[in-house]
């Protein structure tokens, strides 16, 4: 069994025991309600409670080359209001002060985001934006989409249920390294098993 760690903050000892065994949590800015943050993982996924901002890293996702990368977000409770949860990749220096990662994430109120970050700086390569591709909130507040990522040819498309919203040959992204997932703070949202296939990248 991997251990849980910290990344960029020490957190407290019931905030390690309550990271899922094998994965590593940094979050943006600890304070005094980090040990709100509670990640749970069950048969089909893992669950995240409330808490601040974060991402959640694990040591055996790793991609290179042309691939497809997918999960699937599940937002069970976005409060009073829409925040977003979804996928990271090509992590580098994740628990260090060069951490860099690109992440796509969407929101319960039908929008998406893509951005990039190196070190302490991000960049919106899409801010959030409305796509009818989204799932609309059920009567209980649920949403649930799957996101998708293609790499390869030199191009990166991201898909919403199947759909692609954005296509980008920027030469600029991280694409190579560690996956993970992120979400932003006060918000309950279940994340599926991540879904990590080799691709043809001549595309």
């Amino acid at each position: 069994m991997l251990t849980a760690a910290s990344c960029g903050s020490e957190l407290d000892a019931a905030s390690r025991s309550a990271v899922a065994a094998g994965w590593s949590v940094r979050i943006d800015a600890f304070d005094d309600g980090s040990e709100a943050t509670r990640f749970v993982l069950h048969d089909d996924g893992l669950e995240a409670k409330p808490g601040p901002n974060a991402c959640l890293w694990h040591p055996d996702l790793r991609t290179s080359g042309a691939y497809r990368l997918s999960v699937d977000v599940t937002h069970l409770d976005s409060g009073e209001h829409p925040h977003g949860a979804g996928l990271t990749f090509g992590g580098q220096d994740v628990h260090g002060e060069g951490q860099r990662y690109t992440y796509f994430l969407v929101r319960s109120d039908q929008k998406f985001l893509i951005k990039s970050r190196r070190g302490d700086e991000t960049e919106d390569l899409v801010s959030w934006t409305e796509h009818e591709a989204l799932s609309a909130e059920d009567p209980q507040g649920v949403t649930r989409n799957r996101l998708s990522v293609e790499v390869g040819g030199g191009e990166l498309s991201f898909l919403i249920n199947g759909v692609e919203v954005h296509r980008t040959t920027s030469p600029t992204l991280a694409t190579e390294g560690q996956v993970g997932l992120r979400l932003v703070h006060d918000i309950h949202v279940k994340f599926g098993e991540i879904a990590l296939e080799p691709i043809d990248g001549s595309r």
